[in-house]
């Protein structure tokens, strides 16, 4: 490599790519302020501390056919929260060697994803969901096996 030149690799291409559809995809979204409404009492209604709470509504609505109305909204809620993390978990360890041990990647993940729904609660740019969290970290995790499985070889 010459002086004053970055080449980049397919892998950081890559992560640099699906880190631009995943910062549209989580932050491009119209602003849901309500007016007259105290900034604290948003926040409260824009967030979910208790674990498996949504997790646990999605899955009923999947298996109640009578509620086939958010059936969509079920799947795609915990469908998408697992399946866009997945690229993740493949391409952080490929850019960053020191993630290729699970508990620094784990604990790096979990602060990036904390960091996200922290930025959309206090941006009321989406909702603050632990439960987002919990389904974010184990697509990742599917994701980093995966990277485990294919650097193998």
């Amino acid at each position: 490599m010459t002086k004053g030149k970055c080449k980049l690799t397919l892998w950081q291409i890559l992560l640099i790519l699906y880190g631009s559809i995943m910062l549209y995809l989580l932050f491009a979204r119209t602003l849901r302020w309500t007016d007259g409404i105290p900034y604290r009492d948003q926040l409260l209604h824009n967030a979910n501390f208790i674990p498996f709470q949504t997790i646990k509504t999605y899955v009923s609505i999947l298996w109640d056919s009578g509620k086939s109305l958010r059936l969509t909204e079920s799947i795609v809620n915990l469908g998408g929260n697992i399946f866009l993390f997945i690229p993740a978990g493949l391409l952080f360890p490929r850019v960053w060697p020191r993630l290729g041990r699970f508990f620094a990647f784990l604990a790096i993940c979990t602060g990036v994803i904390l960091l996200v729904e922290t930025i959309q609660l206090f941006t009321f740019l989406g909702n603050f969901d632990v439960d987002d969290l919990i389904l974010n970290l184990f697509g990742m995790c599917i994701g980093f096996v995966l990277y485990k499985i294919t650097a193998k070889g």
